[in-house]
């Protein structure tokens, strides 16, 4: 532990601990550890204010748009309840079982069953509340981006992230604002995603919140503010297009989901696996070692940057599978799904409709000895 907390591990050689400490005479100030303080209440402004945004804003414009609320309810069930809290998914030998220890026909117990699940779920105006506070969040925080690195030279040049007397680079209040906000921002998701709507990716963004958090706290205390800026500017080009694509999902607007989704998708290409890997892996990896030399944070830094590659990549992989299926197959599910948005009807109930038709088809067969 002593060894990775050392001089050696942390500083280029030729520097020490003292070079990173603040000179009023000079001007210049160098970020300290004891920043990152700012990161909990700035998530906590960030949280409150994701709240109101989500009831005074996004909830009443759903409703103005026609989002429902509506809670999928079951009929309580103290012998199913017991059997949704063991099997939510029960397999077929397990759904015979109950059946045998209950006489309650199996057909029922799938349906019970799904409108159980249904009732856990949440509404579609819970999804687009939250969708809408994302979409805005990422907007605006690129605008910021965009606006506080336009002039930096670093921004036109990633090599200039070395330069200019490292370590003694000067970070200005708009750098340390973009950082507090963004770190506040991520440490909101890291907890909150386990309250939130869950999704498909859910351990794969979780641990895209941790790296964040380690390479924005890391980079913090050694300086590398330049290098993070530029890795939080790419990263949030691209967040905003997906949360608006599935905004107007929600709203039935098909045409510009669609081209939102297609917007994502080729600039998802470009900025996380052309410019992110040209301009960030290139200057980290090549840059810094010819500059600094190959040292403890070298590594470390690198490899939490190679982390973010790799889960670009699998990302990249879900992205175009989906699609590929809107291309291919999507006119068919387009319509499933319009179908069932524009009812208020989850995917589960329309197989359950489904099951009933069959069941009823069954029925009316007229009978033949």
């Amino acid at each position: 532990m002593e060894m990775f907390f050392s001089e050696s591990f942390w500083i280029p050689k030729g520097f020490t601990w003292k070079d990173y400490e603040n000179n009023a005479e000079d001007g210049i100030y160098i970020p300290q550890t004891k920043d990152l303080l700012y990161c909990i209440p700035t998530a906590i402004v960030v949280f409150v204010v994701r709240k109101l945004f989500e009831r005074f804003i996004a909830y009443p414009y759903g409703l103005y748009r026609n989002i429902s609320t509506k809670v999928h309810r079951c009929t309580p069930n103290a012998q199913l309840e017991s059997l949704y809290k063991r099997h939510p998914n029960p397999t077929e030998a397990q759904l015979n079982t109950f059946n045998r220890e209950t006489n309650i026909p199996v057909r029922s117990i799938q349906r019970w069953l799904r409108r159980r699940r249904n009732q856990s779920r949440p509404t579609a105006m819970a999804k687009f509340t939250e969708t809408a506070w994302r979409g805005t969040y990422y907007l605006a925080i690129l605008i910021y981006g965009l606006v506080v690195l336009w002039d930096k030279p670093w921004f036109k040049e990633p090599k200039q992230c070395w330069l200019d007397n490292f370590p003694r680079q000067h970070t200005p209040d708009s750098i340390f604002w973009y950082y507090m906000i963004s770190l506040g921002f991520y440490l909101t998701l890291l907890f909150s995603q386990f309250v939130d709507v869950k999704r498909k990716d859910f351990w794969e963004q979780f641990i895209h919140h941790l790296t964040t958090i380690f390479l924005m706290t890391f980079s913090w205390m050694c300086n590398f503010t330049r290098v993070g800026s530029l890795v939080l500017c790419i990263h949030d080009m691209v967040d905003w297009m997906l949360e608006f694509a599935k905004l107007n999902r929600y709203l039935n607007n098909t045409r510009l989901c669609d081209f939102l989704f297609g917007l994502f998708t080729i600039s998802w290409f470009i900025t996380r696996l052309v410019m992110f890997p040209y301009f960030i892996l290139y200057t980290t990896s090549v840059d810094a070692s010819k500059i600094f030399g190959e040292a403890g944070f070298y590594y470390f830094f690198n490899a939490l940057l190679w982390v973010l590659q790799i889960l670009h990549v699998i990302w990249f992989y879900i992205i175009f599978s989906a699609a590929y299926k809107a291309v291919i197959v999507g006119q068919v599910e387009r319509d499933v799904r319009s179908c069932s948005e524009e009812s208020g009807i989850s995917d589960e109930e329309l197989k359950e409709r489904t099951d009933l038709l069959q069941s009823s088809s069954e029925n009316v067969k007229p009978h033949v000895d």
